[in-house]
């Protein structure tokens, strides 16, 4: 007995902020998954074209726009794919960040409302997964760029390394540095994502002229762009050529995919909705093809220089360019590439997969984890799955990789067919928090499944072609063919069914309460609501009123109510409670109770 009360004594110790009120009960919340303080909106305009600017500069961006060189289309086409897929990964992106920035809250809590309060865990837990691993992968790539940069030190002493086994399928100098780098990244999964922002911008000043000046060299020793084409002229013709388009633009969308689901989890960070607009989106279009031409012409440059298959992988091109130019300037130039890059890389992991994997699994586990543990929680599982193991088989890896792209593609759709035409941007914020059946979220059990079945046809579409693709004779070309749109048709699938569903089975936008107001253009939204009714106070001990914008509090439009302590717990009435509860009450001008939360 003694020892069952020193493990729960030690359970009881790990648990997150206020959960003590949440003991025997499911909990909703915590202070991670709370709509973001005005305290914590920090993000400008300026941080997410940084983010953008930065974010765009890795290893997997480089990599996503030279392989199209390497699949047969030539520098100009290469480059038009890549400015079409740019346009629509920027218009989605800034789509998806709406409802983070305007209501302040993240992808684990707006899913509720599009998926439903239970739903929406297994959409959470999708995303979650594949984090993971393209964590682990992110962070591979991380370590290579590393060993080149040790090379550059060392030389032969570096890759004289005393080999592994081919077993490991990993030499052992990448490994040392991956295992170094590696070490060297923990310390970040403790910062706050409000305060991260300072990293992005210190990267977006040192990245872009480390590696204009790379792209620069190569085109200069390479004679200039007239040649390029001839050297990376079209090797696909007709229909051919016009799949490799589409399949062309839907890889510039699959690099891009993890960022844009995730929007919500750093736009909740903004300090004005508009912050995390359209600026993001030019940044984004602008970046993203900046980065694409300097990959694309490096790529041609070399091959021309060096001939051979085109190198699309960034280490693979800075160690022939080493291979070629073993000179004290090329090492050094090359280590400053090889670590700009690997800072570089790390923080997109850091944005693109641990923050949100730590916003996913504190959704899931709210009453354990927050994002800091998430995020050193996916540092250690982004270890445990052994990366490079992955990479044995880079053909049947990067299409597992391809099927995450149609998976959240079509969860892109449902969500911008909800938010966008079924609510006109209204989000009730309680309700999200609400798991009882009288939720404006809970549906059917707690389960949205119109959105659950137009995101399973969303997917299903192109799901004969992913199998093709591991085998040409399990499917028809045409399936194949199919699986090409990835992204595209996904999109465009789950959002017309979610569309038709709704028209034949509506769902109701506002609470029971509300239901006789007219549903208009983000209601809701507006700064001076934050996601409630005018006559509701949501009241935490940190932020007395939160049903306005602390700024906004003299509106003659709103009601106001003062703080008021709890007497004692047996003055509490519906369930014990004390001054210090996470967890108080929320009261409309009629008197209903409904459930607050702490906001500090």
């Amino acid at each position: 007995m003694k020892s069952l009360r020193d493990v729960r004594s030690v359970l009881r110790a790990l648990e997150t902020s206020g959960s003590e009120e949440f003991r025997g009960r499911h909990q909703w919340s915590n202070k991670d998954l709370d709509p973001t303080p005005v305290s914590e909106r920090k993000w400008t305009k300026w941080d997410y074209m940084a983010l953008w600017w930065g974010s765009s500069f890795n290893a997997n961006a480089w990599a996503a726009a030279s392989s199209l060189v390497a699949v047969g289309l030539s520098f100009s086409q290469a480059m038009a794919v890549n400015i079409i897929g740019a346009s629509i990964s920027s218009v989605a992106t800034v789509a998806n960040a709406r409802q983070g920035a305007i209501y302040h809250i993240g992808y684990p809590i707006t899913i509720r409302s599009q998926m439903g309060v239970w739903g929406g865990y297994f959409f959470v837990f999708l995303r979650a997964i594949v984090a993971i691993v393209w964590y682990g992968i992110q962070a591979y790539y991380t370590g290579l760029l590393f060993s080149v940069a040790l090379r550059c030190i060392f030389g032969h002493r570096w890759t004289d390394i005393k080999p592994f086994p081919t077993s490991a399928d990993i030499t052992s100098y990448d490994f040392t540095a991956f295992i170094i780098i590696y070490l060297l990244q923990l310390p970040l999964m403790f910062v706050h994502p409000s305060n991260i922002r300072r990293a992005f911008e210190i990267k977006a000043f040192i990245l872009p002229p480390t590696a204009m000046g790379l792209t620069v060299w190569a085109c200069v020793k390479a004679g200039g762009f007239s040649k390029f084409d001839l050297a990376t002229k079209t090797t696909v013709s007709g229909a051919a050529l016009g799949w490799a388009w589409m399949s062309g633009i839907n890889t510039v969308i699959s690099a891009v995919s993890p960022m844009m689901i995730n929007q919500p989890d750093l736009a909740r960070y903004s300090r004005r909705p508009e912050e995390a607009g359209s600026w993001q989106g030019y940044a984004m279009f602008i970046c993203k093809n900046l980065i694409s031409f300097m990959s694309i012409a490096t790529t041609s440059a070399l091959k021309v220089l060096y001939g051979g298959d085109p190198a699309w992988n960034l280490w693979d091109q800075l160690d022939m360019i080493l291979n070629h130019n073993w000179t004290p300037l090329a090492r050094f130039a090359v280590f400053l590439v090889a670590m700009s890059f690997a800072f570089a890389t790390i923080l997109t992991n850091i944005s693109a997969n641990s923050i949100p994997f730590g916003a996913d699994i504190s959704g899931v586990a709210p009453r354990w984890l927050t994002i800091r543990r998430g995020q050193v929680l996916c540092w250690v599982l982004g270890l445990a799955i052994v990366p490079w193991k992955f990479l044995v088989d880079a053909a049947k890896f990067i299409t597992f990789l391809g099927s995450y792209t149609i998976l959240m593609g079509a969860v892109i759709g449902v969500v911008l067919c909800d938010f966008y035409v079924v609510r006109k941007g209204n989000i009730h914020v309680p309700s999200c928090y609400d798991g009882s059946k009288d939720g404006l979220y809970y549906f059917t059990r707690g389960v949205n499944w119109r959105g659950c079945f137009a995101w399973l046809c969303g997917f299903i579409m192109p799901f004969p072609g992913l199998i093709g693709s591991y085998d040409v004779s399990a499917v028809n070309a045409a399936a194949v063919d199919m699986y090409q749109l990835g992204w595209l048709l996904s999109v465009a699938i789950s959002f017309s069914v979610h569309l038709v569903l709704n028209l034949l089975f509506p769902v109701p936008v506002y609470p029971k309460k509300y239901q006789h107001m007219p549903v208009t253009w983000e209601y809701l939204g507006d700064q001076t609501r934050n996601g409630l009714f005018d006559d509701e106070h949501w009241a935490g001990p940190g932020e007395p009123v939160l049903s306005v914008v602390e700024a906004g509090s003299g509106s003659s439009t709103h009601t106001h109510t003062e703080e008021k302590e709890c007497p004692s717990e047996k003055a509490c009435s519906g369930k014990a409670c004390s001054e210090k509860d996470s967890v108080h009450r929320l009261q409309t001008d009629s008197d209903m109770p409904v459930q607050a939360l702490d906001f500090r």
